[in-house]
């Protein structure tokens, strides 16, 4: 069968026109299915506009429709109709979209400012989350480079991400994103990237690795940046090798080698740039810094001098400047640098009194005059100017022109610049100006100003300047003697009674104010006053300076015709002043008016001279003719008619004295020209004679008058009231007689008193006391001790105590010096006139040990003191048997004198003189106290040494001794200075001594030294009797020069006490001498323990 095709209908092309013609069909009918529901718009903006507003006319909720109407709008600049077409949009993210397309092209409309629109603009799109390529085109246009960076970061797009964090200002973070993605490609972006994030470290770390490393400078810098010294030092080094003098070398490699402490080689390179660039400030400038950093001050300075003539110094560079010159004395330099800072006004207060200071140690007044004027040129006159220029002109002494600066003067006015002015003034005699200067300051604590201004005011007789000055300076310290006798003068005049409530008041009284008291309570006849002196001088009645003052005090007594009491004030007064002639010539007169025979016998033996004084002639006339002396009389006498022959009493006396020695005839002519020229009223004639003021007047005038006539007139004159003392001497106390017995040192009378019992409980022990009867004043202390003790019974106990005490005392002395150790076991015990001391000991010496015994014996007798004793030494080897005696005198009451005998005794000459010989020694000395301080001890003996084996002799001579002291301080502590010789004469030795085991050779040599030395000491004594001072110490120390070897030697003795049980006594005593007798080093140690029982 045969197959058919199938027609074909329809062909290809007619299908192709029928579809034409249905699009376009459809067009016409549905245009708003078949294409404005798509996306793009096409570029018919007119007939787009017309279909999109007629579309949205039929659909007016359309919102999409409406958006693409927005856009049209926004293309086609219609930004009013754009906006309002958006207000019909509700809120949605294409809204906001639209609105910063909208705003974006309204901004580019206005020029792209930088305005309210701009930031508002940025904000919105900061705050858009969903950005689409329009959106982050804005952005970018906007410069919003964070947000951007931001935006390719999480888009995975790390690098373009890196670039916009830079542009962004931030980068640190493109450096963490570089890091994260660095290689070869991106290194040289990444370095400058590290760079610009202030991380030099990373960018060389990068350089290392991808950099080009044949690029030295490139290298240099980034190596300077990461602070590798190292490798910028190794580059620069590279660098100089290739161009040697390139400068700009040469200063990298400089600064390099400092920061790496090469300053030497940095100097090097320095010193090479100067010579290129010579005025180079800024090399000039690190040069004065780097000779300054080695220490080389002098060539700073010069390298400062030419910084500071080309102005390139500050202010700090001028002052370290300053400190170099003045620490290498180059005061020239410094006084330059110092006038560069005042022509510039940089000069401070300080600076202007260094500079002032600088040229005083140049030592040129006329320069540094200069300085000053040139100074106030430039700044005007100031307060440091203007005293530096007194200052000057002051210590070169140009009064002149101290003068002349006066009244243009604007310096400070303190004391010692209106000191130097007024100064000037004085030394011309101008007094007035000199005053008025002073005058300028009212407020000062400088004695010396207001010691000037009583100057001045006293020269110009201002008196009540005088007295505010003395006011002043009174209240700054304590006026001299003098001063304060002016004082009180200016503000009493004509107010004695004023002055005397005054010193009363300045309690407590010194003593020139106690005996100023004195006088005027005596001047003015108060007895309260004179009563409440007398309690005073009691409490200090061993003051030895108060001794005037007893003086006025017995002439007091005396005018109330007290002589009990004048007399016992008097000898109180002698003894006080160590019978000063004055006091004495007192002593004299009232003992003249009460007949004391003993006083005037001992002023005669005393004080009778071949040319005495005036008033010292007038009383030893008087004396002799009461001990009926008339030769001697008439001797003194006939010196006064010679001194003064107008001196009537004198004649009358002479003519008496020459009647009783039988010269009539020359009596007779004497006493008619007496009877020519006295005068002829009686009480005038009695006036006269009371001038003489000697006891010869009264036996004459009693011619004329009883004495109860001529007593009363004569109250006022001491000499003249020996009458009346006849009858009070009978009444006196006791204890006054007591008193006066004492202090004449009657020791015979005060025995009597004390058996005739008329003195008190307190006196009978102060007398045995006196008595030197220790054992007599204690057993007495005790029968009338009922309660417990007062102060003045303790008091009196402890100083019968040294001479009366009992304890044991036992001493360990491991070094007891010559090679030898002793411990000793002593007891004390008293009897009724002296003082037991028991001794056994164990010495051992130069091999010849044993035991030492001895028993000694101390007492006085009055004025006598005796020290007995006797020892034996029984050694294994050689024993002796030695006694010694002690003898001494009290003088007076600086003197003592002794005499001191020794037989066998121990010889501490050397070590084997005291294990095997002896010696023989009489001494006589004399201790002398100057005064109070200062004292010298004398001595001269003869000696002799001998062996203890036979008694054969060693050696025999002679030994001195002399020391003087000085002591400057007599409590808390004592301390003293000395000077001491000792002098030995015999004749050197060189002999054996026979020990009954060999023979020992001695050389014997005298021993000769003079020392200076210095002790301190507490005020208690480290020797039994403790008297209750704990602790007690001592400490000598002396330099000594012996002559015979030429030896420097140095001699230290120091112990300490202290009490445990409470009368008791531990020591421990060390002494040291670098050379003894024999040239050898010594020691002494000593451990001690004594107790009271």
């Amino acid at each position: 069968m045969t197959n058919k095709k199938r027609p074909q209908l329809i062909s290809l092309k007619t299908i192709l026109v029928i579809l034409a013609v249905s699009c376009f069909a459809l067009y016409a009918l549905f245009p708003r299915t078949l294409f404005f529901e798509k996306e793009a718009l096409s570029q018919d903006y007119t007939f787009e506009k017309s279909y999109l507003n007629a579309a949205l006319s039929t659909d007016p909720n359309n919102e999409k429709l409406r958006a693409k109407l927005i856009e049209l709008h926004i293309k086609l600049s219609e930004y009013a109709a754009a906006t309002s077409e958006l207000e019909k949009l509700p809120k949605s993210d294409k809204k906001s979209l639209l609105e910063i397309q909208l705003m974006y092209a309204l901004w580019l409309a206005n020029d792209a400012k930088k305005d309210d629109r701009f930031e508002e603009l940025s904000l919105k799109v900061g705050a858009l989350k969903n950005w689409n390529e329009q959106i982050l085109n804005i952005a970018k246009a906007l410069g919003l480079h964070a947000k951007v960076a931001l935006y390719y970061q999480q888009n995975a797009q790390p690098l373009l991400a890196a670039d916009y964090w830079l542009s962004a200002g931030e980068p640190a973070k493109a450096l963490a994103i570089y890091k994260n993605n660095i290689n070869a490609d991106i290194a040289p972006k990444a370095i400058t990237t590290a760079l610009g994030a202030n991380n030099p470290e990373q960018a060389y770390a990068w350089w290392k690795t991808y950099g080009d490393s044949t690029n030295i400078k490139r290298t240099l810098y980034l190596a300077n940046l990461a602070g590798n010294t190292q490798d910028a030092a190794s580059a620069i080094e590279n660098l100089l090798k290739q161009e040697p003098n390139n400068n700009e070398y040469l200063t990298k490699a400089m600064y390099l080698r400092l920061a790496d402490g090469n300053t030497l080689g940095a100097e090097q390179l320095l010193t090479q740039l100067l010579i290129n660039n010579p005025n180079d400030k800024e090399l000039r400038l690190l040069n004065w810094k780097m000779k300054r950093w080695l220490n080389k001050p002098e060539q700073a300075l010069v390298e400062f001098k030419w910084l500071m003539a080309n102005h390139a110094v500050n202010v700090a560079m001028l002052t370290d400047s300053i400190n170099d010159a003045v620490a290498l004395y180059l005061y020239q330099d410094a006084n330059d640098i110092f006038q560069y800072k005042a022509q510039n006004r940089q000069l401070s207060d300080k600076g202007f009194v260094r500079w002032m200071q600088t040229n005083e140690f140049i030592g040129n007044p006329e320069q540094e005059l200069n300085n000053i004027e040139r100074f106030e040129q430039i700044n005007g006159k100031s307060l440091l100017s203007q005293y530096w220029k007194a200052k000057v002109l002051h210590d070169t002494g140009d009064l002149n022109g101290l003068r002349a600066l006066w009244p243009s003067y604007k310096g400070p006015k303190n004391e010692e610049d209106l000191l130097w002015l007024a100064r000037a003034f004085w030394l011309a005699e101008d007094y007035k100006t000199a005053l008025t200067i002073l005058q300028q300051k009212q407020q000062s604590t400088d004695d010396e100003f207001w010691s000037a201004r009583v100057d001045m005011a006293l020269r110009l007789q201002n008196k009540k300047e005088e007295l505010y000055a003395y006011e002043q300076l009174k209240e700054i310290s304590p006026l001299s003697v003098g001063d304060m006798q002016q004082y009180q003068q200016l503000r009493f005049e004509g107010n004695a009674k004023g002055l005397l409530e005054y010193l009363w008041q300045q309690a407590p009284l010194s003593d020139r104010q106690l005996i100023q008291v004195t006088q005027l309570s005596v001047q003015l006849g108060d007895a309260d006053s004179i009563a409440r002196v007398h309690n005073e001088l009691e409490k200090q009645r061993y003051n030895k300076q108060l001794y005037p003052a007893w003086s006025l005090l017995s002439n007091w007594y005396q005018n109330q015709n007290d002589l009990n009491s004048a007399y016992t004030t008097l000898n109180r007064a002698a003894k006080l002043s160590e019978y000063n002639t004055d006091v004495v010539l007192a002593q004299g007169w009232l003992a003249l008016q009460m007949h004391d025979t003993i006083m005037i016998k001992r002023i005669l033996a005393n004080y009778s001279q071949t040319e005495p004084s005036y008033n010292w002639a007038q009383l030893l006339a008087s004396l002799s003719i009461y001990e009926k002396s008339y030769n001697s009389a008439y001797f003194y006498l006939r010196q006064l008619a010679i001194s003064n022959p107008k001196d009537l009493t004198t004649l009358v006396n002479l003519a008496d004295v020459l009647q009783l020695l039988g010269y009539n005839a020359n009596a007779t002519e004497l006493h008619h020209y007496l009877l020519q020229h006295l005068p002829k009223d009686k009480y005038a004639y009695r006036g006269l004679m009371y001038r003489w003021a000697g006891a010869m007047a009264v036996p004459h005038l009693m011619q004329f008058n009883t004495m109860g006539e001529l007593a009363p007139d004569t109250i006022g004159e001491p000499v003249a009231n020996w009458w009346l003392a006849r009858r009070a001497a009978k009444n006196l106390a006791p204890w006054q007689t007591l008193q006066l017995n004492m202090i004449n040192g009657e020791f015979n009378n005060v025995e009597q008193q004390l058996t005739e019992n008329t003195l008190s409980e307190l006196d009978q022990l102060n007398a045995l006391l006196y008595l030197k009867q220790p054992y007599a004043t204690m057993q007495r202390w005790y029968e009338t001790l009922t309660n417990e003790p007062t102060e003045a019974q303790t008091s009196l106990l402890r100083n019968a105590r040294n001479a009366y005490f009992r304890a044991l005392e036992i001493n360990f002395s491991p070094e007891a010096g010559l090679n030898s150790s002793q411990y000793d076991v002593n007891v004390y015990f008293p009897y009724a006139k002296g003082q037991w001391k028991l001794s056994v000991s164990s010495q051992q010496n130069f091999n010849n040990n044993g035991l030492l015994f001895a028993i000694e014996d101390k007492m006085t007798w009055g004025r006598w003191y005796f020290d007995a004793k006797i020892d034996t030494h029984q050694g294994t080897l050689a024993s002796r048997q030695g006694l010694s005696l002690d003898t001494r005198y009290q003088w007076d009451s600086r003197t003592q004198v002794g005499l001191k005998l020794e037989h066998n005794v121990e010889n501490r000459q050397s070590e084997t003189l005291l294990s095997f010989a002896q010696l023989d020694k009489a001494t006589a000395y004399i201790n002398y106290n100057i005064d109070g301080r200062q004292s010298v001890q004398l001595s001269g003996s003869a000696l002799s040494f001998s062996r203890r084996s036979d008694n054969s002799s060693i050696v025999s001579g002679q030994e001195y001794n002399a020391r003087y002291q000085y002591n400057i301080l007599k409590d808390r502590p004592v301390w003293s200075a000395y000077f001491s010789a000792q002098w030995q004469d015999f004749d050197s030795v060189n002999t054996f001594i026979n020990n009954e085991a060999n023979l020992l050779p001695i050389d014997l040599q005298p021993f000769r030294r003079l020392a200076l030395g210095t002790s301190f000491a507490s005020t208690g004594s480290l020797e039994p009797p403790y008297l209750g001072a704990s602790p007690s110490w001592l400490f000598d120390i002396s330099t000594g020069y012996q002559t015979l070897n030429d030896t420097i030697d140095i001699s230290v003795s120091s112990g300490a006490g202290w009490s445990i049980l409470g009368d008791d006594l531990f020591r421990l005593q060390l002494g040291y001498q670098s050379s003894n007798k024999v040239g050898n080093s010594d020691t002494q140690l000593q451990l001690g323990y004594y107790v009271h029982f």
